[in-house]
C-alpha cells in the first residue's frame, strides 16, 4: 500500500512513525523546492538515505570533518567510474579511512539529511510500498524513534535561532573580551570563531565549514547567547512575499519552465536587488537558456593575480570555485569536489570566464598543450 501527500499536511514525523509501526518496506520520496531525496525502509526501520544535494554527498562528510583531502577525493571519483566501487570501499581499500569510520559517517549523515526535512516548509512525500533502495550504499538499521525524537527538538530550537540568525545574509563578528573570558573553547566554537572577520555571511561560513544551516546556525546562536560574537548586519531581508515568489522560482526551474523561472526571479530582484539567492538561482536559469558549451575536460587557470582575485567582489560560491583553480585539475575535477550542483558549477566557470578572471587550456595527452589557452 502507497501513501502520498503534501508535508503540510501530513508532517515527516507522522510519516516516519507510520512507516515505523507498520513495518514497512519499500523507499520514501521527499521533494522539496530545491531537492529530491530517498529514504530506504526495511520492516520499519531505515536502512539508507540518497539525496540530490551535493552538500549531503558523503565526500563533502568526509572533507568536513578533515578525514581526506580535496584532492584524494577527487582522485577516488576519478577511480569510481572504472572500479565500480562505492566512493567509501575505495577509500577504505586505498586506506584512507577506516571502515568503522565510514559507518560512523554514513550514520551521521543519514541522520543530518532526514533532520533537514523536518526544517522543510514545503515539500511532497510518496511512499514506493516495496520498491528497493536507488543505489547500492552502506546499509543501516536504524530505528525511527530517536530521529523523530530529535527532528522535533531541532524544529524549536530552529525557530529559536531564526529570531536571532534571521536569514544566511545576517553577519556576525567575534567579541574578544568576552571570549578571552570562556578559554579554553571547544573545538567547533574555536574554529567557528577563527573564521568570522565582521564580513563573512552566515552562508558563506556554511560554504567554508561545509556544514549544514542548521549546524552553523546553532553554534552562532549559542555563541550569541553567551555574548561571544554580535551581529554587525542583521539578515533576514527577504520577506514572506518575497519567499513564496522564491519558491514558486524553484518549482518553475524543477519543471523546466524557464523562461517562467526567469520572469519570476527577475521581479524578485527588482524588489530584493541584493537577494544571493535570486541572484544565484538566475544565473543557472539563464545559463541554461543560453546553453554555453563549457567542456568539462579544460583546465581553468586563473587570468589575474592573486591580489585582483581579493578585490573581485566574488560571490561565496564563486569565491570558493575560483580558490579551487590551481592549473591542474580540470573543471570537471574542481566540480567534483564542490558542495553545488553540477549546472550551477558550470554558470560559475562561464561568469568567471567572461569577466576575465579565468581562462582555460585545452589538455591533450601529453599534458597541457603550451599555448593552448583560450580566454
Amino acid at each position: 500500500m502507497g501513501l502520498k501527500g503534501d508535508l503540510g499536511t501530513m508532517g515527516l514525523e507522522d510519516i516516519l512513525q507510520w512507516l515505523a509501526v507498520g513495518k514497512k518496506t519499500g523507499v520514501l520520496e521527499l521533494q522539496g523546492f530545491m531537492h529530491t531525496k530517498r529514504v530506504a525502509f526495511a520492516e520499519g526501520r531505515i536502512t539508507g538515505v540518497w539525496s540530490s544535494d551535493p552538500r549531503e554527498y558523503l565526500g563533502q562528510y568526509l572533507l568536513a570533518f578533515n578525514r581526506i583531502s580535496e584532492d584524494q577525493l577527487r582522485e577516488a571519483l576519478a577511480s569510481q567510474e572504472d572500479e565500480n566501487q562505492l566512493l567509501g570501499r575505495i577509500l577504505v581499500n586505498r586506506q584512507l579511512i577506516t571502515e568503522t569510520e565510514i559507518r560512523r559517517i554514513v550514520q551521521l549523515k543519514v541522520d543530518e539529511s532526514i533532520f533537514d526535512v523536518f526544517l522543510w516548509e514545503f515539500g511532497n512525500f510518496e511512499f514506493h510500498d516495496g520498491a528497493q533502495p536507488p543505489q547500492k550504499a552502506v546499509l543501516l538499521n536504524l530505528d525511527v524513534t530517536g530521529i523523530v525524537l530529535e527532528g522535533a527538538r531541532r524544529v524549536d530550537e530552529w525557530k529559536r535561532i531564526k529570531k536571532v540568525i534571521r536569514g544566511g545574509d545576517t553577519v556576525l563578528d567575534a567579541v574578544s573580551e568576552a571570549i578571552a573570558e570562556m578559554l579554553p573553547l571547544a573545538p567547533e566554537d574555536a574554529d567557528l570563531l577563527s573564521r568570522l572577520n565582521g564580513s563573512k555571511s552566515v552562508d558563506e561560513l556554511v560554504i567554508e565549514m561545509r556544514a549544514t544551516d542548521f549546524k552553523v546556525q546553532k553554534l552562532l546562536f549559542d555563541l550569541h547567547e553567551k555574548g561571544m560574537v554580535r551581529i554587525t548586519r542583521p539578515g533576514g531581508k527577504l520577506g514572506e512575499r518575497s519567499s513564496l515568489q522564491l519558491q514558486r522560482a524553484r518549482h518553475l526551474v524543477e519543471k523546466q519552465k524557464l523562461q517562467e523561472a526567469q520572469s519570476e526571479l527577475m521581479n524578485i530582484l527588482e524588489e530584493q536587488p541584493a537577494l544571493a539567492e535570486a541572484t544565484r538561482m538566475l544565473e543557472v536559469v539563464e545559463h541554461m537558456l543560453d546553453d554555453v558549451d563549457i567542456d568539462e575536460s579544460q583546465i581553468p587557470e586563473l587570468a589575474i593575480s592573486i591580489e585582483d582575485l581579493m578585490q573581485a567582489q566574488l560571490g561565496p560560491n564563486e569565491a570558493f570555485l575560483a580558490t579551487r583553480v590551481n592549473g591542474v585539475w580540470s573543471v570537471k575535477d574542481i566540480i567534483s569536489i564542490s558542495p553545488f550542483t553540477h549546472e550551477e558549477c558550470l554558470t560559475i566557470f562561464s561568469k568567471l570566464l567572461k569577466r576575465g578572471i579565468l581562462k582555460v587550456q585545452m589538455p591533450y595527452s601529453g599534458g597541457i598543450q603550451p599555448g593552448a589557452s583560450r580566454y
